[in-house]
């Protein structure tokens, strides 16, 4: 079962991957970047496509994701990609947002069925053997998904990556995992289940509730725990099994507090992230809303972190920054 770090954007950006991979090693097999419009795809210029550059990944295995509706425009990207050297592209069909789903973007492609297999056909014609997408059960209904199974199935997919909500809960509420036994085995692309792992235990438990499962997709539950990835490597790894008896819920069984050099690597990796921040941006502003973003997740990783975190969101100059983190217990 493969592991692989989500597209969340301002987040997962390549200075973090690389940032990440430098501190906390290879525990993933692949990344999925953040987005990039296919709006932009007929002017593209480099400066879209720095977070893709092959040179700017390291080490880790990076899959260039766009969003959009126009299959010409696909097909126009996966050729920029492929003069990049990729030979594989995800089509974002789960983003949340408002403003992009009510132009039929992410989570809004899927409501329109014939758009969404034009892009379908678009994408394996242009990125053979190397195209996928990530999805979500639907923008409102959890029905959506499911409709579009036999659409689905006509191309050969290099994977589905599915996120068991709606694109109305945003990231809040309990995934469907209901919804989501119903459908997985249905699909004939291997499917990536992405939503709410936040625990070894959770891993353990998808991976036996969902034996077919071809990979877990990590995002959120990562930031809170950078080790998070490690962890389920190893025990997945070593063939180790969820011990309990199968519910209907990921489990989020409690870890211990973790320990003081866990905490030290963590924070070195922080401070490493905050210095290439610092030095590819300009201003404090993006530098701190960068940094901001980052701690809302990783700052749980500490027992005072509530505390410290709501001082890191007052910040307003990069010196008030550097003393408030030094905070961190």
């Amino acid at each position: 079962m493969r592991l692989s770090l989500a597209p969340l954007r301002g987040l997962t950006v390549a200075t973090y991957r690389t940032c990440y991979t430098e501190y906390f090693g290879n525990s993933y097999d692949y990344a999925v970047a953040p987005f990039i419009p296919l709006t932009t795809a007929g002017r593209i210029q480099p400066k879209l496509l720095k977070d893709i550059f092959p040179e700017a990944c390291g080490s880790l295995y990076t899959v260039p994701q766009v969003i959009g509706k126009e299959p010409d425009r696909l097909i126009e990207m996966a050729n920029a990609m492929k003069e990049y050297g990729y030979t594989e592209l995800n089509l974002n069909c789960g983003c949340p947002w408002k403003f992009v789903a009510k132009k039929g973007r992410g989570s809004g492609l899927p409501e329109n069925p014939e758009m969404f297999e034009a892009m379908l056909a678009a994408g394996v014609e242009a990125m053979p053997n190397g195209f996928s997408i990530k999805i979500r059960l639907g923008r409102k209904s959890t029905s959506t998904l499911e409709t579009l199974i036999p659409i689905i199935n006509r191309y050969p997919l290099k994977e589905i990556i599915i996120h068991p909500r709606t694109g109305e809960q945003m990231y809040e509420g309990d995934v469907f995992l209901d919804k989501f036994s119903e459908i997985v085995d249905a699909f004939s692309a291997p499917v990536v289940y992405n939503g709410d792992i936040k625990t070894v235990s959770d891993a353990l438990y998808l991976k036996k509730r969902f034996p077919k499962l071809s990979g877990l997709m990590l995002g959120r539950g990562a930031f809170a725990d950078p080790f998070l990835p490690s962890d389920i490597a190893t025990a997945l790894s070593s063939g180790e099994e969820y011990p309990c008896e199968l519910g209907d819920t990921l489990p989020h069984t409690e870890t211990l507090p973790h320990s003081p050099e866990r905490k030290q690597q963590v924070l070195a990796f922080a401070n490493a992230l905050y210095q290439r921040y610092s030095a590819e941006l300009f201003g404090p502003a993006p530098i701190l809303g960068r940094m901001k973003e980052f701690w809302e997740y990783t700052a749980t990783y500490f027992e005072n972190g509530a505390e410290i975190l709501r001082k890191i969101q007052r910040s307003k100059a990069l010196a008030e920054y550097e003393q408030v983190t030094k905070l961190f217990k």
